[in-house]
């Protein structure tokens, strides 16, 4: 990877500080595009005792001084997403980190056990809460009972955990002038998380169980960190992260600080990731295009019944009505995100998918689909339901493809069986990576397959079904 071009990458000397490598382990697009990994870079580097450097999957070597990542007292990594554990033991078993101190954090962490062996320590929750306290407690070599009264911090090895840790109320550190590059998915700009957590129940849904409970940040924080950050920063957008951007409780004041905001410094998009219909507010639909953004991002995730089914209680009808409203306001193009392989679910859900894809596409708007496989995932309500037979769902991604055309993008079958055997895997299946790793071959199924009979591994099993022991479920009922 070559020199990228930055805006407030924090430059400190190296000589007498504890070094902190902290490694993405994807593309420096989707590093430089997260939020939380840009909170831990500038919260560690206003510690004065240490420098924290960033790594990704593209950069051998650090990006701020070019060192080794060899030359680190402590390697983090940030795991957001299963297919990522490749990453994480290619750094370990390449870089000879294996007896090097290692703490790996993010929401994948909520089932640790595919990590067993490979790090030290896992933080399950949000840094904010003890991350400053644990690297001063290994500066000063204490001992890892002590580390472990850390909220958040669990000792792998022993299982020794004092429980999840996140902060409360949410107003801890929001850095106003953030690391950020035209190369981030959002472009030049500023992230802020308006909330954390969600008030809705979704079945499948991850992030509503590893972010509990919501929480929403002061709009005296926001408006302090938004005016600070745009006026010496000069962002080209504002992005407002959130789960349900809708239920902020002081959304109106919030756009109206916005829209004087803009009269009285210069014009910048603002970019809401994803919206809810059943929870629609007008003025902000009507701000956003007037700052430029024309692009509305829903999640209507299958037909009209399982949506009702996995929690998402709206209907195609009122879908379609808010596609009007996004139609006067000067919405010109609407990204939709669906599954499929959910459970009960049939052809005719597909076909009906297809259908209100269609109409939407009658109303005028450029309509992109994403399409992937359900993966039921750990600590959620569909823990327990089954991964799709993988020839099913092959037959019935062709049928998306040949009904919505060059419309649709996929992440494709192979990165869905990924997230599931690791999603609900155990050590055994931390293994199988690191077999696959060694071999030096992409991890393709048949890679996969190959390795894990040689290891008496019923790989199958593992996607369908998951561990048989399911040692997450240990983790939720004693620690969480």
């Amino acid at each position: 990877m070559g020199v990228v071009a930055e805006k407030f990458t924090v430059k400190k000397k190296v000589r007498r500080k504890f070094r902190i490598a902290l490694v993405y382990p994807n593309v420096y697009k989707v590093a430089i595009s997260n939020l939380g990994f840009r909170i831990l870079y500038h919260l560690l580097n206003l510690y004065e005792r240490a420098y924290c450097e960033r790594f990704t999957s593209e950069s051998g070597r650090s990006l701020e001084t070019g060192s080794s990542i060899s030359e680190f007292n402590l390697i983090m990594f940030t795991y957001q997403y299963e297919p990522d554990l490749f990453e994480i033991v290619r750094w370990v078993v390449r870089q000879n980190l294996s007896n090097r101190m290692k703490i790996v954090g993010g929401p994948c962490v909520y089932n640790p056990f595919p990590l067993k062996g490979l790090t030290d320590y896992v933080y399950v929750g949000e840094a904010e809460a003890s991350i400053i306290d644990f690297i001063n407690e290994v500066i000063d070599e204490v001992g890892e009972d002590v580390l472990t009264t850390l909220k958040g911090v669990l000792d792998l090895e022993n299982m020794k955990y004092s429980g999840k840790g996140f902060p409360e109320p949410l107003d801890t550190f929001l850095p106003s002038l953030q690391a950020s590059s035209k190369l981030s998915v959002f472009g030049d700009a500023l992230l802020v998380d308006v909330s954390r957590g969600c008030r809705w129940s979704c079945k499948f849904c991850f992030g509503r169980y590893v972010y509990s409970p919501y929480r929403e940040r002061s709009i005296e924080q926001l408006t302090q960190v938004i005016e600070e950050g745009l006026k010496a920063g000069r962002y080209e957008s504002l992005v407002l992260i959130s789960a349900d951007l809708n239920s902020y409780s002081r959304l109106n004041e919030l756009i109206e600080y916005l829209n004087e905001l803009q009269k009285r410094s210069y014009k910048f998009k603002v970019v809401a990731p994803s919206l809810r219909i059943d929870n629609l507010n007008e003025e902000l639909i009507e701000f956003l295009v007037e700052s430029g953004e024309k692009t509305i991002t829903l999640a209507p995730e299958s037909s009209e019944d399982l949506r009702y089914m996995i929690g998402k209680k709206f209907t195609d009808e009122d879908l379609l009505k808010a596609c009007t409203i996004f139609k006067r306001y000067g919405v010109k193009k609407i990204k939709l995100y669906f599954m499929f392989g959910l459970p009960g679910e049939t052809m005719q859900d597909l076909e009906s998918i297809i259908g209100l894809v269609r109409e939407i596409m009658k109303m005028g708007f450029l309509v992109r689909v994403s399409a992937n496989p359900f993966v039921p995932k750990p600590h959620t309500p569909f823990e327990d339901e089954e991964f799709g037979d993988v020839k099913e769902l092959k037959e019935r991604l062709r049928f998306l493809k040949k009904e919505l055309k060059d419309a649709l993008s996929t992440d494709g079958i192979r990165q869905a069986f990924l997230q599931s055997i690791i999603a609900r895997g155990d050590e055994e299946i931390g293994k199988l990576v690191v077999e696959c790793v060694k071999s030096g071959e992409p991890p393709t199924i048949t890679q996969l397959k190959r390795n894990a009979e040689r290891l008496g591994i019923d790989l199958k099993e593992y996607a369908k079904h998951g561990s048989e022991a399911k040692p997450w479920k240990r983790l939720r009922t004693h620690y969480l």
